[in-house]
């Protein structure tokens, strides 16, 4: 699957895809600072793999990779709605199957 690296700094760069959503967001000059945002969609949850403020002098590289591994998470947010419509739908199906 296609993706990307993306490095800051002399940080280790993270390695992102999504089969929905794949997003890298630079703020600039905005009310609240500077900052990069690299994240996306996956079914019903966003997920964030970096969050972080940028000052003057950093450096971001975004390269297009062949993706086999996906880097660990810092945050992942669910749809409640989203997971209820699911465990209802898997609930009626398991009972007329009698399974529950």
């Amino acid at each position: 699957m296609i993706g990307y690296e993306v490095a800051i700094n002399d940080q280790s760069p993270v390695v992102i895809t999504s089969p929905d959503v794949a997003v890298v967001m630079v703020h600039s000059n905005c009310s609240f600072g500077d900052s990069i945002y690299v994240g996306g969609l996956d079914t019903s949850r966003r997920i964030v793999w970096v969050d972080e403020k940028l000052k003057m002098g950093d450096r971001v590289r975004i390269k297009v990779v062949e993706v086999s591994v996906v880097s660990p998470t810092v945050k992942m947010t669910y749809d409640r709605e989203e997971l209820k419509a699911k465990y209802e739908r898997l609930k009626a199906e398991l009972e007329a199957k009698g399974l529950i």
